[in-house]
């Protein structure tokens, strides 16, 4: 496995997001350094206003004023305009292109990743904390540059107003900024905590809805309603204590602007008193003031946002930041045929560094072979066929397809030459037609068909309301267990492979089902190579080779009157032991 990239300041993550939009971004730029001048300069016409004509009586500045502060106010709004469309695009385009790029990512990632993290918690990242980082860009960023451009002229002007009452302008700032950071530490801390709260309770939710069958049959409701109800109130205890932080600092930052605007008007009118400062010019350093102080009020109402967009920033990086485990190599090539001549070339692995699953697998399959393996639960059946198809690497020795070594094949043409058929059925919320050609996209209806007629489904499909075309899922039919796995025969059919790996398909049939697919794999195997993980005797009993694996090694192969052959063999002995119900049971099996 690839070592993870370490981790970045969550600035410069988001300006790593942010950089494809950088000359849109460097216009809205422009636009709010343009409105934060434009409304610096209302205030100074006010107190031109006051002074000249209020107070001095100087009636010609009335209509060049007035006509200015029209002008003034009408380029602010044209602007404003500009920049609201602009936002809304960036916005939506934004937020497209990281859900876009984050689900590619994780789809790209390996079987281990997937184990470690649920498909709830996946979700909420997806579209939870995306949607988070996308009220960055509604607002919050623009904002913070447009209140940063207002307080540079706001403090330039303010100073030549009167730099007595900038110094206690100042004084106040600072003790916002303490306030801030005082705070800061603390609402980033419960948001997070919040967040992963959120990713417990979304992961719950979808694992137990997910077995809704095992709830109702066991009558668990109850359990179930209590445990989701203690996730839930984790959740809100913790945004209670993230709002609670957030509301005493805006309390703060309220009372510090209400006393600073106070305080500073009040030794202003004192300034005007001794003839220091006009009263035009005090109205104006008062304005300037809050246009100061009420970015730190705002800042108090983004605090919270921001700090929750530095999360779900940090959240959403977390997976960038994941590297696939298995990935092409740079001199990896495509096999567009594949006669279907698989090696197991004395082969190795483990999970978990220290423990191996396989020791030491020597397997050589010529094609059109039908391969049996049978062995008790973690014997390593199931993972034998996951470093075939390259959901893993082999820790040791090598798989050889065609005498080329997997591994020195592109991912997307090795896996074309597969077809997979696993013990729970994967049907997708679409059509008949398009669950079966999920598979190979670009079949024809004739494909289709055929391959369904091949696993037993075509005359089930036909007496449905629509047919091919009927629903499946979420607002569609419901199927059995038996229709739903030869739905899915159909599909691997459908891809037309090389290869095919039946991991443990007919294990939740019954009888009939069972005889019906075992009818249509008689027919689709012949010709392919295949690798079938079975308990039932009768669909291992004509393979070309039957392999006893016991604790990551082969204990015995051959075919089965080979195998039957031998006097004392675990295989006699296990098929003599189950002949009569037709299965052979891990729980004996394994007390060998």
């Amino acid at each position: 496995m690839q070592a993870a990239p370490p981790p970045r300041n969550t600035v410069l993550r988001i300006l790593d997001l942010l950089r494809p939009y950088g000359g849109y971004i460097a216009a809205l730029l422009l636009s709010t350094a343009v409105m934060g001048g434009l409304a610096a300069v209302p205030i100074l016409i006010t107190g031109s206003l006051v002074d000249k004509v209020f107070t001095n009586r100087q009636m010609e500045y009335y209509f060049p004023l007035g006509l200015a502060m029209v002008a003034t106010w009408s380029l602010y709004k044209l602007v404003y305009l500009f920049q609201c469309t602009l936002f809304v695009w960036i916005g939506q385009h934004f937020i497209l292109d990281i859900r876009t790029k984050l689900y590619r990512h994780i789809l790209s990632l390996s079987l281990r990743f997937f184990g470690r993290h649920s498909a709830g918690k996946l979700v909420n990242r997806l579209m939870g904390d995306s949607g988070t980082v996308q009220s960055l860009m509604a607002s919050s960023a623009m904002q913070i540059f447009f209140d940063l451009v207002i307080a540079f002229c706001a403090s330039v002007i303010s100073i030549t107003l009167s730099w007595r009452l900038y110094l206690a302008l100042v004084f106040f700032l600072v003790i916002f900024v303490l306030n801030f950071r005082l705070f800061r530490g603390k609402i980033s801390t419960y948001s997070r905590f919040t967040r992963t709260a959120y990713d417990r309770l979304a992961s719950g939710v979808q694992n137990r809805l997910g077995g809704y069958l095992a709830v109702k049959t066991f009558g668990t409701e109850e359990r179930e309603n209590l445990l989701f109800a203690e996730q839930a109130y984790a959740t809100t205890d913790f945004m209670r204590l993230q709002n609670l932080a957030s509301n005493e600092f805006s309390r703060n930052v309220l009372l510090l602007q209400s006393l600073g605007y106070g305080i500073i008007y009040f030794l202003g009118c004192a300034l005007v008193l001794q003839g220091q400062m006009t009263y035009g010019d005090v109205l104006a350093f008062a304005s300037y003031t809050l246009m100061l102080l009420m970015p730190a009020v705002r800042l108090s109402n983004l605090a919270d946002v921001l700090q929750q967009v530095a999360v779900a920033t940090d959240r959403l990086c977390e997976i960038f930041d994941e590297v696939p485990e298995i990935s092409d190599s740079p001199d990896a090539r495509d096999m567009p045929t594949l006669k279907g001549k698989v090696d197991f070339q004395n082969i190795k692995f483990h999970y978990n560094p220290g423990i191996e699953i396989i020791k030491g697998f020597e397997l050589h399959v010529q094609p059109g072979q039908t391969i049996a393996l049978i062995g008790p639960t973690g014997c390593g059946k199931s993972t034998i066929l996951n470093l075939l198809t390259r959901y893993y690497d082999v820790t040791g020795g090598a798989i050889l397809l065609d005498d080329v070594d997997i591994r020195q094949i592109k991912l997307g043409s090795l896996r074309r030459h597969f077809g997979v058929v696993l013990q729970e059925s994967n049907l997708f919320s679409t059509t008949v037609l398009e669950n079966i050609r999920y598979s190979r996209p670009d079949a024809t209806l004739e494909e289709v068909i055929a391959a369904a007629k091949a696993a037993e489904i075509h005359d089930f499909i036909l007496t449905l309301e629509q047919g091919y075309d009927t629903m499946l899922g979420d607002f569609g039919v419901e199927l059995s267990v038996g229709q739903k796995q030869r739905i899915n025969i159909a599909r691997a059919i459908c891809a037309d492979p090389a290869i095919i790996i039946m991991d443990e398909a007919t294990s939740s049939l019954d009888s009939d089902s069972e005889q019906a697919i075992q009818k249509a794999m008689d027919r689709i195997l012949q010709g392919r190579t295949s690798f079938i993980v079975a308990h039932r005797l009768s669909t291992i009993r004509n393979a070309d080779k039957i392999i006893l694996l016991d604790d990551g090694v082969i204990c015995e192969q051959g075919t089965h009157d080979e195998l039957m052959a031998i006097p004392d063999g675990h295989y006699r002995e296990l098929y003599l032991k189950h002949i009569g119900k037709g299965v052979i049971e891990d729980d004996e099996e394994g007390q060998r």
